[in-house]
């Protein structure tokens, strides 16, 4: 045992040298208390062996066998099978990335256990990438005994297995470290509402047993998985009344309400704007003319006309002589609303310039110049804004595109960019409706606006839902939109979370689509390109050059292509409704144009996918489809990412877990209200050292 202090060094533990402890920070893990909040995302069954005969397709299981035959071979790409037997069947295990050493690991005798999700080829079942052990008959390794937990690592190089031996490492200080858990866990027991202490908790959720509800803990329904769920919600509802009190005292600049300035600007647009976008703009524009700082969320369908709104608002801030700065998730989208700006301020004497992180330093070090003196009067960037470097002479107003995809430390960064007196006014757009009831309690500091009409003559995309081995069906459908001179959009997403799966996945879909077609211009765009190859291939799509492009989900934001009326998605079955709405946005952009979307899905549906795909087919409004999914409490796409839009979430899922909000309320108003200091207790347990970015979040 080491202390009872909660922050003690992580690289007191035993396995954590100076390169497992610099990688460990990548994660933002310091501490013992650090590691033990770094909570699965899911959980693997390798307590048992399934044999080949009983696996099923699009299911993961747990094989093992003996290696009857292995080898490279260069079909095109150089890629690695071996072959293994059990006597009850055969499965193939598939390698495209792979080193010489592991491939010479597969002899002939030997003995593979590995885990993975199934697929199938003609006659024989197949598992691509798997996590494997091979050894001899003899020495057959242990069965685990509790489900394998599985981590989110990011950029860290630390591998499952280690992070899990170090968690366990940790989990041994649980007796002495001091959570300070008493007086909450007393709490949540006396209102009844959990009966689990908190180092009960993680205990289950880091060693879950055999004995446990496989499929509660795996949909996170455990009681000990709702335990912290409950704190970590009642820790962000503490958080955003703390910044609404911030806020409140600071000051921003005053952005003059320039009516007949604005009104030419938007009458020489090749357009006419809805009522929808005018009255969001009268509203912004109320806001952002007082001292007290906005913070405005605008929600939007796909395609109803967002950017023209943040637009008209930057156009406001440039004509009082301050600057602005929309911030982009993808280099993708940053370029397509530097475009569609320099088209619509044409007319102005305003200046616009892109940052993103791919250009020149020459080309940055000019950018910055003209920011530190206040000449470039907008700024349309990615990641690559919150360098240090760049410094913004008179920022007033903040615009961030696809909100839920950036953490509260690089909005915080960004809002550091402004005068130290004020803060600038904030603007958060987001395609991802926000239901109702989630809008009310954890986004409650923020004033609302929607955008709920479409732009006039945009026609609703039709959805089909298609088995994978009918996808030949398609072929005829692809050939006769491409005849017509529209484009297709062809969109391959992998049952595992690999970005391997998915590039193999965009390249067996452009080789199957080539040899199914006729005179077709196929383009490709996965992670694995250079940017390069990635650009010309997304131009070339853009451009009409290319007929179809293979994608993977890259394409989610920011690609807009009035001539694409067909979007064809591959395991759609794997995604969650919002991710398929967003998708399903990327086509049909055209006034007039009959656009489709269609939803491959592979094996047995279970019945949260179904009626997934049942509610894609009957509606495209988006804000009826996150009321859909904050029903069937799915797989957490209600904003595509673990965030709150503030605080980043570790375990909570705004739309799986919104049944539990009114427990969080109770038990925030309840450590409020306490004269212990409890809600110090979670915001140093949740947030910890982030506690001073609340204020922007």
């Amino acid at each position: 045992m080491i202390s009872n202090s909660l922050n003690i060094s992580i690289d007191k533990i035993k396995g954590v040298g100076p390169k497992v402890n610099a990688e460990l920070q990548k994660l933002g893990i310091n501490s013992i208390q650090d590691a033990l909040f770094l909570l699965p995302k899911r959980y693997e069954n390798r307590t048992k062996i399934t044999q080949i005969k009983d696996l099923k397709v699009g299911e993961a299981f747990q094989f093992e066998g003996e290696i009857v035959e292995s080898k490279i071979y260069y079909p095109g790409r150089r890629s690695f099978y071996a072959k293994v037997s059990d006597g009850t069947g055969y499965l193939q295990i598939r390698l495209f990335y792979f080193s010489h050493a592991q491939a010479s690991a597969f002899k002939k005798g030997l003995i593979v256990r590995g885990y993975g999700v199934i697929r199938s080829s003609t006659s024989i079942f197949q598992c691509f990438h798997p996590s494997y052990k091979i050894f001899e008959s003899s020495k057959r390794p242990l069965l685990d005994n509790t489900l394998t937990p599985i981590y989110s690592l990011g950029s860290s190089q630390l591998t499952q297995y280690r992070t899990r031996s170090i968690i366990k490492e940790c989990l041994k200080e649980l007796d002495v470290i001091d959570l300070n858990e008493k007086a909450i866990d007393k709490l949540l027991k006396e209102k009844r509402m959990n009966s689990f202490s908190i180092k009960e908790a993680l205990e289950k959720i880091h060693n879950p047993e055999i004995k446990d509800d496989v499929l509660k803990i795996n949909s996170f329904k455990h009681e000990a998985q709702e335990r912290l769920i409950i704190e970590e919600l009642a820790t962000n509802l503490i958080g955003v009344k703390i910044a609404s009190k911030k806020i409140d005292k600071l000051k921003a600049k005053k952005i003059k309400n320039l009516s007949a300035d604005l009104t030419s600007f938007l009458n020489d647009l090749p357009f006419q704007l809805t009522e929808a976008q005018q009255r969001t703009i009268r509203e912004i524009l109320d806001d952002i003319s007082k001292e007290k700082p906005m913070r405005r969320l605008v929600q939007g369908d796909v395609g109803s006309g967002k950017t023209i709104v943040a637009a008209a608002s930057m156009f406001s801030a440039a004509k009082s002589g301050y600057q602005s700065v929309l911030l982009c998730p993808t280099e993708v989208l940053a370029e397509q609303h530097y475009k569609n700006f320099l088209e619509w301020f044409k007319k102005t004497d305003i200046p616009i310039k892109l940052l993103t992180g791919k250009m020149t330093s020459s080309i940055k070090k000019n950018i910055y110049k003209d920011l530190e003196n206040g000449r470039t009067k907008i700024l349309i960037g990615t990641h690559a804004v919150f360098q240090e470097k760049v410094k913004i002479k008179d920022l007033s107003l903040v615009v961030v595109d696809e909100q839920q995809r950036f953490g509260v430390k690089q909005r915080y960064d960004l809002v550091q960019k402004s005068s130290i007196e004020l803060m600038p006014h904030q603007l958060f757009m987001t395609a991802t409706p926000i239901p109702r009831t989630l809008a009310m309690t954890l986004f409650a500091d923020l004033n609302t606006s929607k955008i709920d009409e479409m732009p006039p003559g945009r026609k609703p995309v039709k959805t089909l839902v298609y088995k994978s081995n009918k996808k030949e069906d398609l072929v005829q459908r692809l050939e006769a939109v491409c005849k017509k001179g529209n484009q297709v959009f062809w969109l391959c997403t992998m049952i595992e979370e690999s970005e391997n799966l998915d590039v193999q996945a965009a390249e067996d879909a452009k080789t199957w689509i080539e040899k199914n077609t006729k005179n077709l211009n196929i383009g490709l765009v996965h992670s694995k390109l250079s940017k390069e190859s990635r650009d010309k291939a997304i131009k070339e799509f853009r451009s009409g050059k290319t007929n179809v492009l293979v994608c993977t989900t890259v394409i989610e934001v920011g690609m807009d292509v009035p001539n694409a009326s067909l979007m064809i998605i591959e395991n759609a079955e794997r995604l969650g409704l919002s991710q398929l709405h967003q998708l399903r946005g990327r086509v049909g952009r055209k006034a007039g144009q009959d656009a489709y979307c269609v939803l491959v899905y592979q094996g047995e549906l279970g019945e949260i996918a179904k009626a997934r795909l049942e509610a894609m087919k009957s509606t495209s409004d988006g804000f009826k489809i996150s009321e859909i999914d904050l029903q069937l409490r799915g797989s957490g796409e209600i904003l595509g990412t673990r965030q709150s839009g503030g605080i980043e979430l570790k375990i909570s899922d705004l739309s799986r877990d919104a049944h539990l909000i009114k427990k969080a309320e109770k038990l925030a108003n309840h450590l409020q209200e306490s004269s212990q200091n409890l809600s110090e207790i979670l915001l140093n347990r949740w947030i910890g050292d982030k506690q001073n970015l609340i204020i922007a979040q």
